[in-house]
């Protein structure tokens, strides 16, 4: 098999649960749980970390889809700290190291396939309503979890080149 076809075997949403798993335990000592397929929750006003990764076989992104609610929980939970103590510029950082994490560790996966690809530094979204919309030709991987009985969401846009 191909470097090429290796990376684009991967089966991306096992990958994903299983970081998402191990990171959400590891770093907040929360659960992240699956849930089924199903359209992305509405949130509310929402926060989303994303962090793009490019390289010579493979570029996309990756974002991470949160209630300010749960964002502000797991702020609490990585900083350890109460709540009226956390700023929007500590929950923004924790979502975008969340992100940067989980992307990072998706990164080494698709390099061990040989589609070996950098990062771009986290960037944080806030709002109401908004979609991302992936261009034609990326494919799109929605996962959802339940974090502290609430919804959150990691969303995938990938194209292999």
């Amino acid at each position: 098999m191909t470097a090429m076809n290796q990376a684009k075997s991967l089966d991306i949403r096992q990958l994903l649960t299983g970081h998402i798993a191990d990171v959400f335990h590891t770093m907040l000592s929360l659960d992240a749980i699956p849930q089924p397929k199903g359209p992305l929750p509405n949130f509310g006003e929402r926060i989303t970390g994303s962090v793009g990764f490019g390289g010579d076989r493979v570029n996309g992104a990756m974002y991470v889809h949160l209630s300010i609610g749960l964002a502000e929980e797991l702020a609490c939970a990585m900083l350890k700290s109460a709540a009226p103590q956390i700023s929007d510029t500590e929950i923004n950082d924790v979502v975008g190291e969340i992100t940067n994490i989980l992307t990072g560790q998706f990164k080494s996966s698709l390099s061990d396939a040989g589609a070996g690809c950098a990062m771009s530094t986290p960037a944080i979204i806030r709002g109401l309503s908004y979609q991302i919309e992936p261009p034609p030709g990326v494919r799109r991987e929605l996962l959802l979890f339940h974090c502290r009985a609430k919804p959150m969401a990691v969303e995938v846009h990938i194209k292999f080149n």
